[in-house]
């Protein structure tokens, strides 16, 4: 029999219609519901026969996914009715009825499949209502009954937030890797889903992940969601499911009523098969068995246009998308949520002021910042504890994408659990072999993050531009060819030393560096690179610093330089710098001794200078 990803490609295939209305209309007794009316996941075991019933009317109306009558059965769902142990059971039940059902309607030239339907649950993991952990465990305990029950394909509908869609994927990942999963978003009136979230920020955020499909139910009806559709299209590479309401919501007297009828209804869903990708259509609240046969009729030997959107590699929020590649470069990582490079963010670490961490980053967001590195590291603290907490602040009320920065695989862990948009990892090397280097790419891997990748060997921290370019090939080769990174997914930081202190050694650091980026850019164009700026100047006054690492920005972005990690504040345009701070600058980034010592000469130059304040 044909699967679901071969059938896409020669039909469209029809989802069934809505579950709640359809048991809204059953005339159940006090006895099937057990004392817990509304909890409709209870039927599978109390009204068996009548939800079959229903399921049976959508396979006569020509649905080929039958979705089960599970959207409820979460255990932090059913422990408001204080059943949440039945989890698994009710889960297992809600499949054996679809599937039973299938099998009975099902021939060569029409398979039937049964879709897991898992509900968002009436808690988020974004807005702290429920840990990552719990959702992911509820997930598995009912991933199990429906997988037990004989799914075919695993339905996430009605999604509210990403980060419960990171839960629920890694646990039906874990609990059945080869069911297919298909993803479905409700975008509310206001055009983003509850957390805030809009089509293309969902579609940068799950672009990593290996989903069937990725459409939208529920929330509005097929007219409102166009735009939508269309969006999404131009920027998802997966196959596109539409199964919206018969219109918008009206209450007539008391009652919730949906006025769309099914020649409408289909009308307008069968316009959706004019953009590239939708190769699912179906309805969601208020459609009935014969809106459901008047779209299979309609839809019956259209071929579905293939998926044909693409977006450049970027980072998310879970309410705006980065590209990590910036038109002009670079892209600007805000560098003060650092408890090693910032003052103020370490006194309010210590102070246990998580709430007060957020002004430091609302600072760097109002400077310009792109991305927010966050690093709570240092002597005496909790780093996995501080991590948790900061992140979810952060994920929850900071606009911008982060950069968790650990060496610490724990605390890197806590901060993927708390971020619901698409992050960059900070970072992986090979100080430590490729054990822990593995353990880093696995967990960017898993949870869809992007990867700062660090010139550093089992020999130490590549100073020369040769060692440099040989250490980045080598993490380049185990990135993509041993973990499967798409290498515009890498960022290589070709770390810079101080050419402040005066040692012969690192006179030439900056040179080493610059070269480094431009030669491994030219090998692999589709990598990024960046750089911690302020290494570069570590040692010297405050006040002459910014001129250095501004001056030393502009020359390594025309080397390549495609990101940077940087206090946004302290960055000069080039226009307000002199001539003579400029040559000051070069001389000691470029060795120049043709006028004696180059770092005394940039001493003196910069001694009167006006103090900038230390953030």
């Amino acid at each position: 029999m044909a699967t679901l990803q071969e059938l896409i490609k020669e039909k469209v295939l029809v989802i069934d219609g809505a579950m709640g209305t359809q048991i809204q209309a059953l005339s159940l007794t006090p006895e099937q519901w057990e004392g817990k009316e509304g909890c409709n996941e209870l039927l599978n075991m109390t009204a068996r026969e009548e939800i079959s019933k229903i399921h049976r009317g959508y396979l006569l109306a020509g649905a080929d996914i039958i979705k089960t009558n599970t959207f409820g059965a979460l255990p932090w769902v059913l422990e408001d009715y204080g059943i949440g142990e039945r989890t698994y059971e009710l889960a297992k039940e809600g499949a054996s009825i679809v599937k039973e059902a299938c099998m009975s309607f099902a021939t060569e030239e029409k398979p039937r499949f049964c879709a897991a339907a898992f509900g968002p649950g009436t808690k988020l993991p974004s807005l702290g209502h429920i840990t990552y952990d719990a959702m992911y465990e509820g997930y598995k305990i009912m991933a199990s009954g429906l997988v037990d029950g004989g799914t075919d394909v695993f339905l996430l509908e009605t999604c509210q937030d990403p980060l419960q869609i990171k839960a629920a994927l890694h646990a039906l990942n874990d609990t059945a890797p080869n069911i297919p999963i298909m993803v479905s978003v409700t975008i509310e009136l206001n055009g983003t889903m509850l957390i805030g979230t809009d089509a293309l920020t969902i579609a940068a955020i799950l672009k990593p992940f290996n989903i069937l499909s990725l459409g939208f139910n529920c929330g509005t009806g097929p007219i409102q969601v166009q735009k939508h559709v269309k969006a999404l299209s131009e920027v998802s590479k997966f196959p596109i499911s539409v199964h919206a309401n018969a219109g918008l919501p009206q209450n007539r007297g008391g009652k919730t009523f949906y006025p769309m009828g099914p020649d409408e209804f289909t009308s307008l869903q069968k316009e959706f098969l004019n953009i590239n990708g939708v190769a699912f259509l179906g309805g969601c609240c208020g459609t009935t068995p014969e809106h459901i046969k008047t779209l299979s009729d309609a839809v019956k030997g259209v071929v579905p246009k293939k998926p044909s959107g693409f977006l450049k590699a970027s980072l998310a929020s879970l309410f705006n998308v980065v590209p990590l590649k910036q038109e002009p470069a670079p892209l600007l990582i805000g560098e003060r949520s650092n408890a090693t490079g910032s003052k103020a963010f370490r006194e309010l670490l210590k102070a246990n002021d998580y709430e007060g961490t957020l002004s430091v980053a609302q600072q760097q967001v109002r400077a310009g910042a792109h991305v927010i590195d966050v690093s709570v590291g240092f002597a005496g603290r909790d780093e996995t504890g501080d991590m948790d907490k900061v992140v979810s602040l952060y994920s929850q009320k900071i606009s911008l994408p982060l950069m968790p920065d650990s060496t610490q695989i724990k605390a890197l862990e806590a901060a993927l659990k708390q971020i619901g948009g698409r992050c960059i990892i900070n970072s992986v090397n090979l100080e430590d072999g490729e054990e822990k280097f593995d353990e880093v790419c696995k967990l960017a891997k898993k949870f869809g993050a992007a990867l700062v990748c660090l010139v550093i060997d089992e020999i130490g921290m590549a100073k020369t531009k040769e060692r440099k370019l040989e250490v980045a090939e080598r993490i380049y080769n185990l990135c993509v060819n041993r973990h499967g990174f798409d290498p515009a997914d890498l960022v290589f930081d070709m770390l810079t030393f101080t050419i402040g202190s005066g040692d012969d050694e690192y006179r030439t650091a900056g040179i080493e560096t610059m070269e480094a980026i431009r030669e491994f850019q030219l090998l692999h164009s589709e990598v990024g690179t960046t750089l911690g700026l302020s290494n570069i100047s570590f040692g010297l006054s405050q006040n002459a610093r910014i001129y250095l690492n501004s001056i030393y920005l502009d020359h390594c972005v025309k080397a390549g330089l495609t990101t940077a990690i940087v206090n946004v504040k302290h960055i000069i345009p080039l226009n307000k710098i002199s001539p003579e701070d400029k040559k000051a600058c070069d001389d000691l980034i470029f060795n120049n001794q043709e006028n004696g010592d180059p770092l005394f000469k940039f001493i003196e130059h910069f001694s009167n200078v006006e103090s900038q304040d230390e953030q």
